[in-house]
């Protein structure tokens, strides 16, 4: 059984495309979509492997995937909206020949402190359902704050001590 822990978020499947099964997915992450053994899709609470039959690349971040079983439009249209998962394990070779990136789904769990101290907390999900990636912090005392994903707002990664120092502008928890 496959579990979230094993798993890395890479993209999300947008649409149906055609009447054959094809999948319209977006894959925002630099990985080499092609090279994975199968992708992982949430369903109802079961990470499930699906093997990738047919991927075509369409524009920059974009791909139409064919999955394996999946042969009309109706059945391509229950995996509308669904997040795709990858492997961690086949992504994390991946990033040991390139510069060893990190993701935002890989801070879940580190500690978060602004420069200016105004929060503590620690980052415990990510909200995806826009396009723009949100942090979801929970501080000390039970609150949480969403503060979005931008290299601008990150000053300092400690991946040893799992400590992530935001920057953010004035005004941003007060939202």
């Amino acid at each position: 059984m496959i579990t979230r822990a094993e798993l890395s978020e890479i993209g999300s499947i947008t649409k149906t495309h055609g009447i054959n099964g094809e999948l319209n997915a977006l894959i925002p992450v630099d990985i080499d979509f092609e090279s994975l053994s199968c992708i992982v899709l949430d369903i109802d609470g079961i990470f499930v492997p699906f093997f990738i039959t047919g991927l075509r690349q369409k524009g920059l971040d974009g791909y139409l995937i064919r999955l394996d079983g999946v042969t009309t439009e109706e059945e391509a249209a229950e995996f509308r909206g669904k997040t795709i998962y990858a492997l961690s394990r086949e992504i994390e070779s991946e990033e040991d020949e390139s510069d060893g990136g990190l993701y935002a789904d890989d801070l879940i769990g580190y500690k978060v402190v602004t420069s200016d101290r105004l929060l503590q907390g620690e980052i415990i999900d990510l909200d995806t359902s826009t396009e723009n990636v949100l942090f979801i912090i929970e501080d000390a005392g039970g609150k949480t704050c969403l503060v979005p994903v931008v290299d601008e707002f990150i000053s300092d990664i400690n991946s040893e001590n799992k400590i992530i120092t935001l920057e953010l502008p004035k005004g941003l928890l007060d939202l």
